[in-house]
């Protein structure tokens, strides 16, 4: 068979139309849209928000995180929406608790600080009576009776750690967080820990807010002391810390 060259142009030409129009759709390991890259104010999706800047400290479905889980729904019940939002937007000042708001030298838009609060808020536990998310100082005193009743059958006697639980007076640890965030621990517990809330440690008798708040004073009270002698400043957030 003889060929010619406009035939074979011709039949190249045809080819090359019928491809064209075809389009890229036709063409194997065609990326799907959700592989494209986006800018990173383009993602709106709460699961990849909350896996790029939370998950690492606070855990998610399939792992535990260093710190308090933020989709523990009793927790969720207490803390007020606009101090969850200050808390993602600005950081915890003294803590390791950065500011995600671009505002604050983070990577999030407004939009995706709300989306991230929105969804978290939308996980709250529907009870009622629950403590106040912060308080007034409590009396260190008496949080020491205050953690005998409560706490020692876990964290073992002076809060150095039993067989059930770790140290909770570690001074290091105790230079970590801060003093609503231990508040926020004692009221919502760590279930994700096996360690239960502030309405389970004694059956059928809840503490109150106060003997929350007195426990508390006690563990901070175990902070290292300055070159002075005084008890070091616990870190605080403009009184809106986790």
């Amino acid at each position: 068979m003889n060929f010619s060259w406009p035939s074979i142009l011709l039949s190249a030409g045809v080819s090359a139309g019928l491809f064209a129009m075809s389009g890229c759709d036709q063409l194997p390991g065609k990326p799907k849209e959700s592989d494209r890259w986006q800018p990173p104010e383009a993602i709106k999706d709460f699961k990849t928000l909350f896996g790029a800047n939370c998950s690492a400290c606070h855990g998610d479905d399939t792992s535990i995180g260093p710190s308090i889980s933020v989709q523990n729904p009793l927790y969720l019940a207490v803390i007020p929406k606009d101090i969850l939002r200050k808390i993602i937007a600005d950081g915890i000042k003294g803590t390791p608790m950065p500011g995600f708001a671009k505002a604050n030298g983070g990577d999030l838009t407004d939009e995706q600080v709300d989306i991230l609060v929105n969804d978290l808020t939308s996980k709250a536990a529907q009870q009622t009576n629950l403590p106040p998310y912060s308080a007034a100082p409590g009396d260190a005193n008496h949080g020491s009776e205050v953690y005998n009743q409560y706490c020692a059958n876990c964290h073992g006697q002076a809060g150095q750690g039993g067989e059930k639980a770790g140290a909770v007076v570690n001074p290091d640890y105790l230079h970590l967080v801060s003093d609503q965030y231990l508040r926020s621990v004692v009221i919502g517990g760590r279930p994700e820990l096996g360690m239960w809330n502030y309405q389970e440690f004694v059956k059928g008798h809840p503490m109150s807010s106060q003997e929350i708040a007195d426990v508390v004073a006690w563990l901070g009270s175990h902070r290292l002391t300055n070159q002075e002698g005084n008890a070091a400043a616990s870190p605080t957030a403009n009184g809106s810390s986790q």
